[in-house]
């Protein structure tokens, strides 16, 4: 056949094999990636099965098969939108992965297109305001992937917003310093190239959704406490000498802004563990999760080190200013009727920066709304999505030059499904 199709297209047969084998290759490991290796980390994960977990990916399996009409119209959009690129790699682990949402005039160039030091978009560009969104799915810290945050990253989108969503290491490929290094290695890449991707490299955003925002923050934290330790952190490539600037080095305070939305950041509370079991994600596992041993041995040392509440207490007590000085502008939203995460939680972590004078620290909470309601079913209802326009408008601040189109007061968007059915998933969702 390769002869053949060289004698009707004149293409030499020695150039078309190598080209039928990387095809194949390249076949062979996507379905080792998204197949094979999933199916090794469920055999790894029903080694910590409880009867429990039945009861709650039985509500996961109709809570999905309610509103799978809408999810198949957003995964129609995810995959034939010629403004989303999926599946770029930003990092040397497993899945170090993210998908690109470029609005018109925004474009992907390869991974080797990096901006130069204090690159900054052209005066005469329409993209020289625009924002850049690096936002980090949740899912408990086992079940999260990428493509969780399509329906939000597709709004930000159609506003003019670049967004990138980063996968990462989920439980038990890796724990919880594995998931932050991930996301510390993901936010760098995306910094390194927002001018070239078309957006303002001092305008980055990460915004992290239930263990997203928790690991967003630990994320911060820690490459704060790298860098003042004289170690480039995450995101760097290596440098000669220590303390020596790192190609992608970045700081928390170059980031113009942190959204944490329905996050947890206090792990270390036992009330919060004990919680989190009552909830169906059992205390052996979360001890797993945040490396303090399957039976909780190291819990005093590792919660705190994975508590980003902890973490600032500990920097206030030894370094006084020093969080005020690097941690970027900061909004909290959380669900008041949310009984995943508490709403305590955003709480808990505005107050702990505000005592370390972190100067812009807001907090927004939306009544009756749970777990699920501001990310995934206000948003398939249609109407006002609540949270994407409080994310707007932080992100734009109050001049709004930025490029993009804001939300019009009282802007609404169409449903995706009937609300009666949306109500019927409601009821399932065991989160």
């Amino acid at each position: 056949q390769i002869q053949k199709l060289h004698n009707e297209v004149g293409t030499p047969a020695a150039t078309m094999a190598p080209r039928h084998v990387e095809r194949l290759h390249a076949l062979a490991g996507t379905v080792g990636r998204n197949v094979v290796v999933p199916f090794m980390l469920l055999l790894r994960l029903a080694s910590f099965f409880r009867i429990g977990w039945l009861f709650k990916f039985a509500g996961l399996l109709g809570f999905a098969a309610v509103l799978s009409p809408a999810f198949f119209r957003v995964a129609w959009s995810y995959y034939t939108d010629d403004r989303i690129t999926r599946d770029v790699r930003y990092g040397p682990n497993p899945r170090n992965r993210l998908d690109l949402f470029l609005p018109r005039g925004c474009a992907f160039f390869g991974q080797r297109v990096v901006d130069a030091e204090g690159a900054s978009v052209s005066k005469n560009s329409a993209n020289q305001s625009r924002p850049v969104i690096v936002f980090v799915t949740g899912g408990m810290w086992i079940i999260g992937y990428k493509a969780w945050g399509a329906l939000l990253a597709m709004t930000l989108m159609r506003r003019g917003f670049i967004v990138a969503s980063l996968d990462y290491r989920n439980f038990p490929q890796g724990t919880v310093g594995d998931m932050a290094a991930d996301v510390g290695a993901g936010i760098g890449w995306v910094r390194r190239r927002a001018a070239s991707l078309g957006g303002d490299p001092r305008k980055v955003f990460v915004v992290g959704q239930s263990a997203g925002a928790h690991l967003a923050a630990v994320a911060l934290l820690r490459q704060t406490e790298w860098q003042r330790s004289e170690y480039p952190g995450y995101g760097a490539a290596s440098s000669s000498s220590v303390g020596a600037p790192a190609p992608g080095a970045w700081s928390p305070k170059q980031l113009a802004g942190f959204v944490g939305v329905s996050g947890v950041y206090s792990p270390d509370d036992p009330s919060l563990v004990e919680h989190f079991d009552r909830k169906g994600l059992y205390r052996e596992v979360f001890y797993a999760i945040m490396e303090a041993g399957f039976s909780g041995s190291r819990a005093f040392e590792a919660l705190p080190r994975s508590s980003p509440c902890a973490i600032v207490r500990e920097f206030e007590s030894k370094e006084p200013g020093v969080v005020a000085e690097t941690m970027p502008p900061t909004l909290l939203c959380h669900g008041q009727a949310d009984t995943s995460a508490p709403p305590s939680e955003s709480a808990k972590f505005a107050e702990a920066l505000r005592k370390c004078g972190v100067s812009r620290v807001l907090e927004k909470y939306y009544p009756g709304k749970t777990h699920t309601d501001p990310f995934v079913t206000d948003p398939i209802l249609g109407g006002r999505d609540a949270l994407a326009e409080d994310i707007s408008k932080f992100v734009r601040g109050v001049d709004g030059e930025d490029g993009v189109r804001a939300f019009a007061e009282g802007e609404t968007s169409p449903p995706l499904m009937p609300r009666f059915l949306v109500s019927v998933a409601r009821t399932m969702v065991p989160f």
